[in-house]
């Protein structure tokens, strides 16, 4: 048997598969260096007003300054020796936040599409940027929790700040500890992935298809 033969799709529903699969993967490795370099920090830097609006509902002042190298300068409301705390975002950890737009839209671009695409995207865009927000707030008191407890610090974190304030309670302190972690890398991802799914139905039903298999 050739290697042709061998890789050639036996039925029409593995060929659809591979499709999606090739169209996705391109996609892919097309968007994702435009959206790092270019394409996230525009969207951060629109999203900064409504993200301090955010803010304030998860407990920081909503205030957000920026510095010379793109990152964001959060504030809390925590003081160390009667000074307002800010904790600074650094660009590349809200770059990594916003990884949930490309991957959707390699899923969106790939075969089975969605008939009405830009329906799609006027759902999937306000959620994309309201989990963005969101993780960047579960980073932020991530982030306070082990200077308000240091006990609770892992061997990565390194505290250089005392608050005046007192511990937050120890499960809440787990929580965010918790959210920080996830806010990083999975909940942009899985956003993405169950927009996808929920967008768009035949295209889940392709690759459960294949599963199932």
């Amino acid at each position: 048997m050739s290697l042709m033969s061998r890789l050639a799709a036996r039925t029409p529903e593995e060929a659809e598969r591979r499709r999606f699969a090739l169209w996705a993967g391109l996609s892919l490795i097309v968007l994702l260096p435009l959206w790092w370099i270019w394409g996230a920090d525009v969207v951060i830097g629109l999203l900064r007003p409504l993200a301090g609006l955010v803010f304030r509902l998860f407990g920081l002042t909503g205030e957000i300054g920026t510095g010379a190298d793109g990152a964001w300068m959060v504030g809390t409301p925590l003081t160390q020796a009667g000074q307002p705390i800010s904790l600074p975002m650094d660009r590349e950890s809200l770059r990594r936040m916003m990884l949930g737009f490309p991957l959707l839209a390699a899923f969106m671009i790939a075969p089975p599409r969605v008939a009405r695409l830009w329906r799609a995207a006027a759902i999937a865009v306000p959620v994309l940027c309201l989990v963005f927000m969101v993780s960047v707030a579960l980073s932020v008191w991530g982030d306070l929790a082990p200077m308000l407890s240091p006990d609770l610090a892992s061997e990565t974190m390194t505290v250089t700040m005392r608050p005046d304030q007192p511990p937050l309670h120890p499960f809440v302190a787990q929580v965010v500890i918790i959210g920080r972690y996830v806010a990083y890398s999975i909940a942009p991802l899985l956003t993405a992935l169950i927009l996808w799914a929920t967008l768009n139905p035949e295209g889940l039903r392709t690759l459960v298809a294949e599963i199932k298999e």
